[in-house]
């Protein structure tokens, strides 16, 4: 589905096990032997730490901007190691900033970058401030280092975090360690395993820590959360709820949308694609064409029924899981039925810190052996393979090593929280603002080995039913018609890339019938085949029979009546290049949606017509489509695929 990985680990250079891995400080491991600290120890510990920490040349700020919550765990992992090397870290969200808290500061940023190189939702305010009112004074004496969350197929690769990084040397601000760059296109976790490798190894000379990273991992696995059963609903009841650490969970954006349709796009073949529709009526929440809508799939019921069994727990136990100030990863007290499926994340690649934790509870050597081999930077090979690639989750790893006897209330800490995914909306808030349309294919693939992977949210989606309700969010984007009906679009999108241009689509019928004066606008639409999977078909036509498109260019890249073979959108558009070039001159607006390697194959083929039919060579070509993203006149709404 459309989120990337949500997990890493930091490690120590050098280290027999990846640190990022929390460090147990109840409990020692020795040999693979628990050792329980006494309170007289643990006090002692605390109080030593605590007393480290009081000096403020010690005291580290980690700032985080994250749209799905990846740069926010990240934050996390290094706030929980460096106060176990005796540093006072404290995490904050970009949304809560404060303009006093850079000054003579250690300051660590960790930002994803969203959309067309844009800052993420919660890091918006901060950097508007950052370009428009900060001056030097703000960042005077403060030592920084970013690391960017991003994907090399995203056009503009972790563009914010590469701004922040020039603009804090800008500001006078000095930086301590060199810019970290997170490819999620490759392998996210390595990068920040190798950027955090050299944090520490920085902080420590900077500020004279004596603590190596080797001395962590042979400390073991650290867990900082209080797990609290309770005999009975109204007990929990009674106890109260923890106030709830995650961001997303606490801003009051999330809402429960009924579902009024769930009907199946496709024709045939073997694959599903959903249409829902989500009733905004007595909600304050509004939603504009071209947003997106967050939403919040459960996992379901077999896998969270199978791990509570291999856990050894009662699904309608209720507990609190809270950290030493009082507060919660996610709202509690719950059940554990309701944690596993709504809160934590079941089905994602299971990170090395995770992996650590686990062969800590192996009671077989050789299981024991395997695992803690898996957390090695040296096999990182091996990890990727067995792991990552083969999309094996917690509850595989729990079937290949039956020796492992992990307590719940550990795998819930060291599993990372259930990320909302996103998803362009596919109606026109003009025509029908009180009802958001998504359109989304299930993910169900066979691996292959008697296992399959399903996508949590498309197959969560799959099995609503009228009066369903959906957590869900409405997500702002800069993915919007021009304001004057009567200038051209030019809309290029294959498969579900089609649902923020129906909007789109929908509105400008909405325009048209409402008397509005169209421009020239113009569809390329794309999927496999006609007979199967050429969603909207219908609605398609009757926007050319109305003339609120003026024209409709269709590509099926394996309909078996083809005579020329695959045809994909972009050889749709070099045919018609000259016409999409003259609109382009003429003050068209251009709109791509789909997967991030579509995108770059339509702004390939424009620039090659550039050259060859303008005559526009020597990077003229790439500067005219600059203008037109500076210009505002060229949109992309993409996925990596």
């Amino acid at each position: 589905e459309r989120m990337g990985v949500q997990t890493a680990v930091a490690c120590a250079a050098g280290a027999a096990v990846a640190v990022g891995v929390y460090y147990y400080a109840t409990t020692q491991s020795t040999n693979g032997m628990q050792i329980k600290l006494s309170a007289s120890q643990r006090a002692k510990k605390k109080a030593k730490k605590q007393e480290e920490a009081d000096d403020s040349k010690q005291r580290v700020n980690v700032f985080f901007g994250s749209q799905t919550g990846t740069a926010e765990e990240f934050s996390k992992i290094i706030a929980q190691d460096g106060k176990d090397a005796g540093l006072n870290v404290q995490v904050f969200d970009l949304e809560r900033f404060d303009a006093a808290m850079f000054a003579n500061s250690n300051s660590l940023f960790l930002v994803a970058t969203y959309g067309e190189g844009e800052p993420t939702d919660n890091a918006k305010p901060f950097f508007e401030w950052l370009t428009t009112q900060a001056d030097g004074d703000a960042f005077k004496g403060m030592r920084y280092a970013v690391f960017g969350l991003g994907n090399t197929q995203y056009e503009h690769y972790n563009s914010f975090g590469k701004d922040l990084d020039v603009k804090f040397s800008e500001f006078g601000a000095s930086r301590f360690l060199e810019l970290g760059l997170g490819n999620d296109d490759d392998d996210i976790r390595r990068d920040f395993e190798q950027w955090t490798s050299k944090l520490w190894t920085t902080l420590r000379e900077q500020l004279g820590l004596e603590q190596s990273g080797e001395a962590w991992v042979k400390n073991g696995v650290e867990y900082h959360l209080k797990y609290t059963a309770f005999g009975s609903q109204a007990a929990a009841m009674a106890a109260g709820a923890t106030p709830c650490s995650n961001t997303l969970e606490t801003s009051n954006r999330i809402i429960d949308l009924p579902v009024t349709v769930n009907r199946e796009l496709y024709q045939g073949g073997d694959r599903s694609c959903r249409h829902v529709e989500l009733d905004l009526r007595g909600q304050t929440v509004t939603y504009e064409t071209g947003d997106h809508v967050g939403i919040y799939g459960d996992n379901d019921s077999e896998s969270v029924e199978t791990l509570a069994k291999r856990c050894n727990v009662d699904l309608d136990e209720w507990f609190t899981l809270a950290d030493e100030n009082g507060e919660s990863p996610f709202p509690c007290p719950c059940t554990v039925r309701d944690a596993l499926t709504k809160y934590i994340d079941i089905n994602g690649v299971p990170r090395k810190g995770l992996i650590a934790a686990l062969s800590e509870f192996a009671s077989d050597d050789k299981e024991k052996q395997q695992l803690v081999k898996l957390t090695h930077t040296e096999a990182h090979a091996e990890y990727h393979a067995y792991v990552v690639e083969a999309s094996r989750n917690v509850l595989d790893l729990l079937h290949d090593f039956p020796s492992v006897n992990i307590p719940l209330a550990n795998l819930l800490e060291m599993l990372p929280r259930l990320q909302p995914r996103y998803y362009s909306i596919s109606s026109g808030s003009a025509t029908t603002p009180e009802s958001v349309h998504v359109t989304a294919i299930v993910v169900d693939k066979d691996l292959g080995d008697g296992r399959r992977f399903k996508g949590v949210c498309t197959n969560y989606l799959k099995d609503l039913t009228d009066g369903s309700l959906v957590r869900s969010f409405i997500r702002r984007t800069t993915f919007k018609l021009p304001a004057d009906p009567s200038v051209p679009v030019i809309m290029i999108g294959a498969g579900t890339g089609f649902a923020p241009l129906r909007g789109m689509c929908i509105d400008l019928d909405t325009r048209r019938k409402g008397g509005a004066t169209l421009g020239d606008n113009i569809l390329f639409f794309g999927c496999r085949r006609q007979d199967e999977d050429f969603m909207y078909a219908g609605e398609m036509d009757g926007w050319v029979q109305a003339k609120t498109l003026k024209h409709l260019f269709l590509a099926f890249s394996r309909d078996p009546d083809s005579f020329t073979g695959k045809v994909y959108v972009q050889d749709k558009l070099n045919d018609n290049a000259s016409k999409i070039l003259t609109a382009l001159d003429n003050g068209a607006f251009l709109y791509v949606c789909g997967a991030t390697n579509m995108a770059r194959e339509i702004k390939k083929t424009l620039i090659q017509n550039l050259v060859f039919l303008r005559g526009l060579k020597g990077g003229k070509a790439e500067e005219y489509m600059e203008k037109l993203f500076k210009d505002g006149r060229y949109h992309q709404d993409v996925w990596s695929s």
